[in-house]
């Protein structure tokens, strides 16, 4: 049998709702985010997890936490699964982020496979970093079902190499706060079952989300 893998965004903080730069900073979901979580945890209850991953942060591993919990299996924690460095853009909204670093952000938006933060990693670094993990999961899987938790930036890289595409293509991927993406992965043959998945937030009445 192949494996399913499933690759979950955390749940939503203010500094996503209030489009405020994350990186390695510690933020907390917020009340829309743990209830994000929990409809989450809910929908996938149905199903028998082999293993759960977790960036170590922790709106990430709150979140997994949850998911977790109806199946009583511990969370292992990989560092490599963090969130992108965004260094000194950490904590500043988009538009300060626009007025003290233009030509950055205009990469980063145009051609976000050449970014490089001041301060932070840079774009193949991280895509180096996420991807490793990555591969390192399957490999340690050959069947079952794993789940991924992880961020924006991270899921996005995942997706885009389990889809064949490169770091420079991840502005044409977009995942939203707990939204889920499953992969069935065959040996080398990577399947997508559903991308960015969030049918069953609908009871949250949350309307369409920003990529942030």
């Amino acid at each position: 049998m192949p494996l399913e893998l499933i690759l979950v965004r955390h749940g939503e903080t203010d500094f996503n709702r209030d489009g405020v730069f994350r990186g390695l900073l510690e933020v907390r979901l917020n009340a829309m985010g743990i209830a994000q979580a929990d409809a989450t945890a809910e929908a996938l209850a149905g199903k028998v997890f082999d293993a759960i991953y977790s960036s170590s942060l922790k709106r990430a591993l709150v979140t997994a936490t949850r998911i977790a919990k109806p199946h009583e299996i511990q969370i292992r924690k990989i560092d490599g699964l963090m969130d992108i460095d965004f260094g000194a853009w950490a904590g500043l909204t988009e538009k300060e982020v626009q007025g003290k670093y233009p030509k950055q952000y205009e990469t980063w938006m145009q051609k976000p496979g050449n970014a490089r933060f001041p301060g932070g990693e840079s774009a193949r670094k991280v895509w180096k970093r996420i991807n490793s993990s990555l591969r390192e999961i399957l490999f340690t899987h050959g069947t079952g079902i794993v789940v991924i938790v992880s961020h924006r930036v991270p899921i996005k890289m995942m997706t885009a190499y389990l889809l064949g595409m490169t770091r420079h293509d991840i502005n044409e991927i977009k995942h939203d706060p707990c939204a889920i993406s499953i992969f069935r992965i065959d040996g080398r043959d990577y399947t997508p079952i559903v991308l960015n998945d969030s049918s069953h937030l609908a009871k949250l009445s949350i309307g369409p989300q920003r990529d942030f």
